[in-house]
């Protein structure tokens, strides 16, 4: 059985992945840069409004750099079109 959390510690190790996009409806760990290595438990929707560089998810056990978002989902860049596109 897998654990249910990450300590602190892990997520501050944890790899780089792909790109994601994160979702604004639900809490997540962010970090970006000049904050803690272990990130922030945030509202998707506030990390966004509050424009911050470098902006990572943490997801499937590693950080994701954040292009995009999408109401409630969080997963790989790839997996995702824009509308119209």
């Amino acid at each position: 059985m897998s654990k249910q959390y990450t300590l602190a510690s892990e997520r501050a190790d944890a790899p780089t992945g792909c790109t994601y996009v994160a979702p604004t409806f639900w809490y997540k760990w962010f970090r970006w840069d000049g904050s803690r290595a272990s990130g922030c438990y945030q509202l998707g929707g506030q990390v966004k409004d509050e424009n911050h560089t470098g902006l990572q998810v943490f997801a499937d056990g590693e950080w994701h750099p954040v292009i995009g978002w999408t109401l409630d989902s969080c997963g790989p860049a790839t997996d995702y079109q824009e509308v119209g596109a």
